[in-house]
Parts: C-alpha cells; sequence; structure tokens
C-alpha cells in the first residue's frame, strides 16, 4: 500500500491513500487531495499510477505539476513529472509530504551479481 503523509514538524498530520486512479492535490474541495493553503493552486499536481514499463505486473506511481504557480519539488528539485520512490519528500506550496510505499520493490535483494570467467 501506498500513501501521502502530510508532515509537519516531523509529526504526520494527515495520510492519504494512493489508489489507481489519478488523484489530484489542490486547494478547491473537489480535489482528491485537499489543502486549504494559499500557496497551494487551485489544482496543483496529480498522482498517477501506471503499469511499470519494464517490470510486468509491477506499477509506478508519479507526480505531475499541474503548471501551478509555486511548483512542485521532490527532494529539493523542482518537477514536471517525477517517479516517486519510497521515502520521498514532495514539497507542494509550503506543505511537505512524504511518500511512503511498503510494497516497493527492493531490487537490490534480489540482484545477483555475475563475475566474469578469468
Amino acid at each position: 500500500m501506498a500513501y501521502l503523509a502530510l508532515i509537519v514538524e516531523d509529526v504526520v498530520i494527515n495520510k492519504w491513500e494512493i489508489t489507481d486512479k489519478e488523484m489530484i492535490i489542490g486547494r478547491v474541495k473537489f480535489c482528491d487531495i485537499h489543502i486549504e493553503d494559499r500557496s497551494v493552486s487551485s489544482k496543483h499536481a496529480c498522482i498517477v499510477v501506471e503499469a511499470d514499463p519494464f517490470l510486468k505486473g509491477n506499477l509506478v506511481t508519479y507526480i505531475v505539476d499541474l503548471e501551478s504557480t509555486n511548483g512542485t519539488e521532490v527532494n529539493g528539485k523542482a518537477v514536471n513529472r517525477q517517479q516517486l520512490e519510497d521515502g520521498d519528500m514532495i514539497k507542494i506550496g509550503f506543505n511537505q509530504f512524504r511518500f511512503v510505499d511498503s510494497s516497493a520493490l527492493n531490487l537490490d535483494e534480489t540482484a545477483v551479481i555475475v563475475t566474469p570467467p578469468q
């Protein structure tokens, strides 16, 4: 299960479960993730879940900025569209979110390193 956690001073204030549909983040009440803050645009960004083009049966999550006034950042960098990884910090307006994905694949644990014959 993946979710966005709104964090204020290292405390989780609210959590939203990420579904397989597009989720709009914004200031207007009809948004899936409604943030009542003037630094957030009416429709600021959206969360999109898509099939992983490389691993069959796996899903990947993206955040897409919807041409917001104050932009969207992931781990301190401005983004237009960015794939999210477990633990990423997202800034929308003055709000900080952590993306948590407990179902994320840890490919390092399943990797096999093959050394060439000598």
